[in-house]
Formats: C-alpha cells, sequence, structure tokens
C-alpha cells in the first residue's frame, strides 16, 4: 500500500509541476528559451575555439560538448531550485507536515525537468548540425539518443542532490549557479579533462556531464552502444550515489532546518 501511495504521489507531483511552470510561463516564452539558450551557448564557445587554434578542442569537439552542457541549465539548474521555489512561494512547511513520501514528491517535482532537458539536447545537437557545420553522417543514432535519455535521468538525479540545500539555505540557487558553470570548467565540455591540474580532474569524474560528452562524441564519431557502455554505466553509477547521497542530506537538512527555524526563511 505505501508503494502504491508513493507512485501516486509521484505521478500527481509530476503532473503539478507541469501545470504549475505553464501556469506563471506562457508557452511562447518556454520555447524561447528552448530554442534560444543552446545556440548562444554553441555560438559563444565555438567562437572562441576557432579564435584560440586548439588542435584538442575543435568545433565539433566543442559544439558536441556545449550541446549536452546545455542539459544543465534545465536538469541542475532548475531541480536545484525546487525546494527555494517552494520556500517562496510559502509551501515548503506545508509540504513537509503532510505524511505523503517527501523522496517522492520532490522526484516527482523533476521529473517534468528530464522531458525538457532531452528536447533542449535535441534543438542543441540540431544547432550543432546545421548551423556549425558538425558532421553526423557516420553519428549512431541509437546509441546518441541512450546517451541523452541517460544524462537526462543523471543530471536530474544530481540536480536533486543540490536541492536538498534549500531545506537551510535560505536559497540554493546560489549553488545552482556554482555548479552550473563548474560544469563547463570540468566536464571537458569546450577541452579535456587532462588539460586540467591532476588535483581537479578528481572533480571531473565526480560530475555526470564529464561521461556524458564522451559518450556522445563517441557516438556521433559511430560508436556502438556496447563501445560507450563503460562511460554510461559510470553515469549511472554517479547518479545513483547523487540521488543516494542526496537522500540521506535531505533527512539531514530538514532536521537542521526545523531546528534552527529555517524552513521559511528566503
Amino acid at each position: 500500500m505505501n508503494v502504491y501511495q508513493s507512485v501516486r504521489v509521484f505521478w500527481s507531483s509530476s503532473v503539478m509541476a507541469k501545470k504549475a511552470l505553464f501556469h506563471w510561463l506562457s508557452p511562447g516564452l518556454w520555447l524561447m528559451q528552448l530554442f534560444t539558450m543552446s545556440l548562444f551557448q554553441i555560438a559563444f564557445f565555438v567562437f572562441i575555439a576557432e579564435y584560440v587554434g586548439n588542435p584538442q578542442a575543435t568545433v565539433a569537439y566543442v559544439a558536441v560538448g556545449n550541446a549536452i552542457q546545455s542539459i544543465a541549465y534545465v536538469a541542475i539548474f532548475a531541480v536545484t531550485n525546487v525546494t527555494t521555489e517552494e520556500k517562496e512561494a510559502g509551501t515548503l512547511p506545508g509540504i513537509l507536515a503532510t505524511p505523503a513520501n517527501r523522496f517522492a514528491i520532490f522526484v516527482g517535482r523533476a521529473m517534468f525537468q528530464v522531458l525538457n532537458s532531452i528536447a533542449t539536447v535535441a534543438i542543441a545537437l540540431f544547432y550543432a548540425a546545421v548551423i556549425f557545420g558538425v558532421d553526423f553522417s557516420h553519428a549512431d543514432w541509437l546509441t546518441l539518443a541512450v546517451v541523452i535519455v541517460v544524462t537526462a535521468f543523471a543530471t536530474v538525479g544530481f540536480g536533486l542532490m543540490l536541492s536538498s540545500l534549500g531545506f537551510y539555505l535560505r536559497t540554493s540557487m546560489v549553488v545552482a549557479n556554482v555548479f552550473l558553470f563548474m560544469g563547463l570548467l570540468f566536464c571537458g565540455v569546450n577541452f579535456p579533462v587532462t588539460m586540467l591540474p591532476e588535483y581537479l580532474q578528481p572533480i571531473s569524474y565526480a560530475l555526470p556531464v564529464t561521461y556524458a560528452t564522451d559518450a556522445a562524441r563517441m557516438a556521433v564519431d559511430g560508436a556502438s552502444l556496447e563501445q560507450v557502455g563503460g562511460l554510461l554505466g559510470a553515469e549511472v553509477l554517479v547518479m545513483a550515489v547523487a540521488i543516494f547521497i542526496g537522500y540521506l542530506m535531505m533527512l539531514l537538512f530538514e532536521h537542521l532546518a526545523r531546528r534552527r527555524g529555517t524552513l521559511e526563511m528566503f
């Protein structure tokens, strides 16, 4: 019965998240963001790469990397701010007072961003091909599709872990911004991870987008699902660890917030 109730809570939370988004954000504005955000990101770093002329960071390398990393704006930034949004609306204490499974509530809130993330990356890869001339003629489309879907779930899971900080902090938006731009530096988006100092490279492999960018580039070059299986497995492992740690952090920060009276602090 508890499982059934959790599934119901998860589903209703997912549906309400979608309705709430389009209640305050018109579909036109959402589409504008969907179609413009990744375009400007890719263009900015492609032009920098062309100017620098680093043979390790070709236009195709940078365009595909930023197309995959654009998922972070949706998955990590939006999901990390789930708890902050509840605080701003004054609904967080009410949610925590209900007997419903908290984990199911917040995971459900984040699930719409999985679809949003997939759409964002698909559009970004379209720009990479049509505007920036990336060659997709040898791409393994099944492998690329699997990479995108796994990355969407992995980054949403990472965002959920960060969102737990919103229980205790005044806002988790600062944390979201930090990790959003860390991805550009540490995840091999615009240059190989090996170009980082050795003491910083372990940070790269603790972030899911690092594995996603390598796997996506391999898929564009024609790698099969079996060939990128190791990267996808590592990404799923990072996702599982992030969700587990996030759940523990959620319990910890909820407890601290109740003790120190920060649940309604915004």
